[in-house]
């Protein structure tokens, strides 16, 4: 009888520590259309930067649709420009659902810069993920390259395991760099998520900021979020719990009643 007991003890306490313990889950958000009334487009620049043209383009996607973002520039063009689209449905909310554990962040990137009517190298690609939370706009940054080599190809970028202190805090005043890190709260209010595409300050034979007309198209396609959390115990894993509890209790309430004999 004893060794039973102690099985029972066991088997409840293992059914608590089962139940208890959280199950990782995960929700990943997709877009390769770009439709328009999804996004809130916006865009930050310089002076001597115009931007012509934000928004899906039907063609020239890899493949089909995606969102494509033009400027020109005269002058010295000391920061270039930054194109953001936040997605109206790529909402997640940690509050309700879970905290956010990690974000694995993929996008197909595209740039072609014309400087003075020479195609300029690209150097490097930045994938930007965007994330709003409580009207804040933060930003994680991660460069691949170097490439140089002509725009106008595609490239698939991927970044796996970001964390909350992956993001800066993003403003109309510092856009080409990293702002304050911290404040984007992966436990907190709702957070709708997006991407920035940067163009880069394109340089003369000399390595210095080029003074000629420069026109910039920047495309982004196959934007893929997968939200990592750690999950809140569904009902069964709590009616679980609620057995192994019992049966500690029942337990121990037997064991009380034996001793007092």
């Amino acid at each position: 009888m004893l060794r039973l007991r102690t099985a029972t003890l066991a088997l409840a306490a293992a059914a608590c520590a089962l139940a208890a313990t959280p199950a990782l889950a995960s929700v990943t958000f997709t877009d390769a259309t770009f439709n328009t009334v999804d996004y809130t487009p916006g865009s930050f620049q310089d002076a001597a930067v115009t931007v012509t043209s934000n928004g899906q383009t039907a063609t020239g996607g890899n493949t089909g649709p995606a969102l494509q973002g033009t400027a020109s520039a005269t002058g010295l063009n000391a920061k270039g420009v930054l194109f953001t689209a936040l997605n109206n449905s790529f909402v997640y909310n940690p509050t309700a659902n879970g905290a956010i554990t990690s974000l694995d962040f993929s996008l197909d990137r595209f740039a072609k810069v014309t400087n003075g009517g020479v195609d300029s190298l690209i150097g490097s690609y930045s994938l930007r993920l965007l994330a709003e939370q409580d009207a804040q706009l933060y930003q994680a940054t991660f460069v691949f390259g170097p490439f140089n080599q002509s725009g106008g190809t595609w490239h698939s970028l991927m970044q796996n395991g970001i964390s909350a202190a992956s993001f800066s805090t993003l403003d109309a005043t510092n856009f080409t760099s990293s702002g304050a890190f911290g404040g984007l709260n992966f436990g907190g209010d709702a957070i709708t998520f997006g991407f920035a595409m940067r163009a880069g300050v394109p340089l003369d034979a000399n390595g210095n900021p080029s003074t000629f007309p420069q026109t910039t198209d920047l495309r982004a396609d196959n934007f893929s979020l997968t939200v990592h959390t750690a999950a809140v115990p569904e009902p069964a894993s709590w009616a679980l719990m609620i057995l192994g509890m019992g049966g500690v209790g029942g337990a121990i309430r037997t064991r009380r009643r034996r001793l007092a004999c």
